[in-house]
């Protein structure tokens, strides 16, 4: 190798001057911000239209943009499904997953999870909607092989962060918290199926109730703890903090 490449390869590399630089870190917070508008959106579409129905063309017509630019991002409404669902429940598994680590007892954790799912499922409603519909196994009939496996594999994950739910109701049962004797994977299934009521409720109901949605997602986890069977004292001890 020549003495001059051999001094070029040795010589450590420079930074992008700061322009540059800054530039990128725009481009990139650009490109996160209209992720964000895009999944929104695609949210809204899905949720109303249902997936199989629903358009790339409606989901750039409702940001007020050309096709184009969704597909700059995704090559497909399946991928873009895919995202709009990763995204999502990536999001509600890491509050819930450090409420579930915290070291406390596992009702006072329980309560606290199904407030936050509760809340959540509340604030975007279109998106738990988009969710329930895409884990469901609803969609996958209409992707393609690739697109199907990524849902498969959100379904997988949604069924990981429900078994949280059933595991706190399992230490809640040991720790006396809740009674004992009763299946416990299908009490769970319950409790998550009813702090998702209202990806049920009409449109108008969700808009009537968004100034209380607080208020209603306290109410929801109290009905779900209840249902699994929480004594008047323990309900009063943990919706009294």
């Amino acid at each position: 190798m020549p003495e001059r490449e051999r001094r070029d390869q040795d010589r450590p590399r420079r930074r992008p001057p700061r322009r540059e630089r800054d530039f990128a870190a725009i481009r990139g917070g650009e490109d996160a911000a209209l992720r964000r508008r895009i999944l929104a959106a695609a949210a809204e579409i899905f949720a109303a239209r249902g997936y199989a129905a629903a358009s790339i063309d409606e989901v750039a017509k409702s940001l007020g943009a050309t096709k184009g630019l969704v597909y700059h991002r995704y090559r497909s409404k399946g991928e873009l499904l895919a995202d709009l669902c990763e995204d999502g429940l990536a999001r509600l598994a890491a509050r819930t997953d450090e409420i579930a680590g915290r070291r406390e007892r596992a009702i006072a954790r329980l309560t606290e999870a199904a407030n936050v799912h509760s809340a959540a499922v509340l604030a975007d409603i279109a998106l738990h909607r988009t969710l329930a519909g895409a884990t469901s196994g609803m969609a996958i009939a209409t992707l393609g092989a690739g697109e199907a496996e990524a849902i498969a594999g959100i379904a997988e994950r949604r069924r990981r962060y429900d078994a949280i739910f059933t595991r706190l109701i399992a230490e809640a049962v040991e720790e006396r918290d809740l009674p004992t004797g009763r299946d416990t994977a299908m009490l769970g299934r319950i409790f998550v199926t009813a702090l998702d009521a209202p990806i049920l409720w009409p449109h108008d109901t969700i808009a009537e109730l968004a100034d209380r949605r607080g208020l209603i997602a306290r109410q929801l986890a109290y009905f779900a703890l209840r249902g699994i069977g929480a004594s008047d004292t323990t309900l009063r001890e943990e919706f009294s903090r």
